[in-house]
């Protein structure tokens, strides 16, 4: 036998031997795996195949496994769930068995035993209890009420026992009118638009088409304060014109006192008119120093009221300070002969648009532009007197849409600080911008595009630990007789250049007012004005439509 023969026989009987002792040995025995307890359960309907529609709730013990089903299925439907006609899906360990089988129709009006077999025999025993309940839920709730001559309305929030308004602090919900959505074969113990006195808890029961019911508790509460920023808006009232006894033309700016809003009235003599600023009753006419026409009361951040002549090139332009509407004995802070600049080619009227910031019985900064011209006066008060009579001459270098028209004749220029150098808003028919009030050039501008087509006039406050810039917007037509309330949150300046397609876009411009439409307007004169009350908690932001008449809105620092 040659070599290779020789291996071929010794690798034959080598798989022989192998297969010998293969054959030999026994298997490996089958470890059956003990765990026989349910992991998931649910409830479905004949059709819906494996759709989850019912969730179990188990005893404390985990025994026995409880099915509440709607008594109709969907909820507002009128089909009545046929209880005897249900469909049990499990799932249970592997190498486990089910007894009975589930995924069949079974009858659930009775209890239903089952057996979970894991796969060494042991077993786990539930009991299934199903029982067909009534809706007992509240899908939403609302209420209405009457506030400053508005209605406004807060939707609630459901909770388990508790159904909550988040109602402003003071605001009278005794006669409130309560809508809510429940599911339409219950029934609730207040009908629905009917009043309720939420200055106390209102109990609230819900009955299901079982007769079994659930009493909430309807509760108005105090929201929560924000640390930054305005919150809660409503529009506290708005009067037209005739309420308020306008003549074509005349009424053209708002100040703020106390509890006061003062309306100027352009008559000669001009009327100053004061009004309870939170419901806009008439009160009286303030005490008026000036013979002539004015166009400007005006109140600083301490609630004290500038009031302001109107001078024509070479006539003298006086500032009185007034403590309060009750003033009357104003103290003269500035008498100032209008000799406008050669460089002024325009109309140079000063005393159309005036603006200050600071306490006038401290320290302040008064803006007022020349009519039909770049330029800007500036008097500074320190220790409530001015530094000079004389004031200072500011040529805005950043004027846009054609030098011809300057910055128009309603221009304002609004100061934010009370330094000599404090950087001002400049507002005419062509921008609204921050201007450096260092160099005088523009740093940053608003984008107002159509249907905005002009804007005036501005004010500038801080509430809540944000600056806001409030103007206001005339839209649509030049008829100038369709305006808006904007609210700007300025606190960051670098946000201002933010186009409207910008999504930050609505953290700059955070508040536009409903449309407020008067008659034609064609000297453009509108005004805006900010007071605060509750502790500087709220803010009320006013705005003068001239032919038009007046919106008051609050703003709170309470989250909506």
């Amino acid at each position: 036998m040659n070599y290779m023969k020789k291996i071929y026989l010794f690798l034959i009987t080598a798989a022989c031997t192998a297969g010998l002792f293969s054959a030999c040995r026994k298997a490996d025995p089958v470890i059956r795996k003990e765990q026989s307890t349910l992991s998931d359960i649910y409830v479905t309907t004949v059709g819906k195949g494996g759709d989850r529609l019912f969730d179990a709730r188990y005893s404390p013990n985990n025994d026995t496994i409880y099915f509440d089903i709607p008594w109709y299925f969907p909820p507002d439907f009128d089909k009545e769930v046929d209880i005897t006609k249900l469909i049990l899906r499990a799932t249970i360990p592997t190498d486990a068995t089910m007894s009975p089988t589930l995924g069949n129709v079974v009858d659930l009006s009775k209890p239903l035993e089952i057996t979970v077999t894991a796969g060494n025999g042991a077993q786990s025993k539930y009991v299934i209890v199903a029982k067909k309940v009534g809706d007992v839920s509240v899908t939403s709730a609302r209420i209405e009420f009457t506030a400053g001559g508005t209605t406004e309305a807060v939707d609630g929030v459901v909770q388990a026992n508790e159904i909550l308004f988040y109602v402003l602090p003071g605001t009278d919900v005794s006669n409130a009118t309560l809508t809510y959505e429940i599911n339409k074969h219950s029934k609730a113990s207040v009908t629905y638009g009917a009043s309720v006195n939420l200055s106390q808890n209102v109990p609230f029961t819900v009955t299901g088409i079982d007769n079994k019911a659930k009493t909430y508790t309807l509760r108005a509460i105090e929201p929560v304060k924000l640390a930054y920023g305005a919150g809660i808006n409503r529009k506290l009232w708005t009067k037209a014109g005739a309420e308020l006894g306008f003549t074509a033309n005349n009424e053209v700016c708002l100040a703020v006192s106390g509890d006061n809003l003062v309306l100027t009235r352009r008559t000669t003599p001009a009327k100053f008119s004061v009004f309870n600023r939170f419901t806009g009753a008439y009160i009286k006419d303030m005490y008026n120093p000036f013979t002539a026409t004015n166009f400007q009361v005006i109140s600083d951040t301490a609630d004290h009221i500038l009031a302001c002549s109107w001078a024509p090139k070479n006539s003298k332009f006086t500032l009185y300070r007034y403590n309060d509407v009750d003033d009357a004995a104003p103290a003269k802070l500035v008498e100032w002969t209008n000799n406008n600049p050669t460089a002024i080619t325009g109309d140079g009227g000063v005393g159309r648009r005036v603006n200050v910031y600071g306490d006038l019985t401290k320290d302040a900064v008064i803006m007022a532009p020349a009519g039909q011209s770049a330029v800007i006066y500036k008097w500074r008060i320190v220790n409530g007197a001015a530094v000079s009579q004389t004031p200072e001459v500011i040529t805005y270098k950043s004027v846009t849409g054609g030098s011809s028209v300057f910055m128009g004749y309603y221009a304002e220029a609004q100061p934010i600080g009370t330094s000599a150098n404090a950087d001002y808003f400049i507002n005419y028919q062509f921008e609204v911008a921050l201007v450096n009030g260092t160099t005088h050039e523009r740093m940053a501008a608003l984008t107002l595009p159509y249907p905005v087509v002009f804007t005036m006039p501005t004010a500038y406050n801080r509430f809540n630990n944000a600056n806001y810039l409030s103007i206001v917007k005339y839209i649509n037509s030049y008829d100038l007789n369709q305006v808006q309330i904007a609210l700007f949150d300025v606190t960051k300046t670098s946000m201002m250049g933010l186009p409207p397609t910008d999504p930050n876009y609505s953290a700059l411009n955070v508040f536009t007012s409903p449309t407020f439409t008067g008659t034609a307007n064609g000297n453009g004169t509108a005004d805006i004005a900010v007071g605060y009350s509750n502790n500087r908690e709220r803010m009320q932001v006013y705005m003068l439509l001239t032919n038009g008449g007046i919106m008051a809105h609050e703003f709170t620092n309470y989250a909506p």
